[in-house]
């Protein structure tokens, strides 16, 4: 999680985030996944959800993203549960301990209009004893979705070192 992630949890003591994500676990297992009368339905709303994949590429991972429902209707292949964070882990402390004892050459891509940060302007880069950050103009979170090309010929660049 990016450092303003974490800075919301630290105010909270142990039983707070236990009882927070026992909470929060709760109301998902009773979520009820969204049912598509298609896979055109599905198709749609998948554009409409991620802007920047292509019409193809929409259209593909709808098809192998969805299940058709004993009823007819498609969901889409989903863990509900990875919308909810554990209540334990490790504190930034030993995580960026742990990044900072990466000794291998570390690529770390990222869409400029993701909603996740950049781990330069907020500070997780520096603890990683060599990395490489590129950000991929135009690609949101899925950069392999959305710029499959840019994202294939930055990460073949950096495996030839």
């Amino acid at each position: 999680p990016s450092p303003a992630m974490l800075e919301k949890g630290k105010d909270m003591t142990t039983d707070q985030r236990l009882r927070n994500w026992i909470d929060e676990t709760r109301k998902l297992s009773g979520r009820q996944p969204r049912r598509y009368t298609s896979i055109e339905e599905a198709y749609k709303r998948m554009q409409g959800e991620n802007p920047h994949l292509s019409p193809e590429r929409a259209r593909h991972l709808t098809v192998h993203g969805v299940h058709q429902n004993e009823d007819g209707t498609y969901s889409w292949k989903f863990d509900n549960y990875v919308r909810v964070f554990p209540p334990t882990g490790f504190d930034e402390t030993t995580t960026t301990y742990l990044w900072s004892r990466i000794t291998c050459p570390t690529l770390l891509i990222r869409g400029t209009e993701s909603w996740a940060s950049d781990p330069v302007k907020d500070g997780r880069a520096k603890h990683f004893q060599n990395a490489k950050v590129v950000n991929i103009e135009g690609a949101g979170h899925w950069v392999q979705h959305d710029k499959l090309d840019e994202f294939l010929s930055v990460t073949r660049d950096f495996l030839k070192g």
